[in-house]
């Protein structure tokens, strides 16, 4: 299936040198901004995706149970697992 990810520069920079689309999740909790876990949001339109980054890939990715939170017509997903760097296209 195709997907969209939305980014930044300093943030695709960093993908590439990891090698993988694999994003962070932080939160605050008393001041503080904590690594809580890795995932990378992808939305099913691209529009949706820009908003979230100058930078647009565009994501073959096959949703699997246990790995992500997808649901038939949701607008995103959360994915719990690397993806390759060869399922991913910079478009923008």
């Amino acid at each position: 299936m195709t997907f969209y990810h939305g980014t930044d520069e300093e943030s695709w920079e960093a993908i590439q040198k990891e090698g993988v689309l694999w994003g962070r999740r932080y939160v605050q909790e008393d001041n503080e901004i904590r690594e809580v876990s890795r995932c990378t949001y992808l939305a099913v339109d691209e529009r949706e995706a820009m908003l979230n980054g100058d930078i647009v890939l565009k994501v073959e990715y096959e949703p699997t149970d246990g790995n992500d939170n997808y649901v038939e017509g949701c607008w995103q997903l959360r994915v719990y697992v690397p993806i390759s760097l060869s399922n991913i296209i910079r478009i923008r």
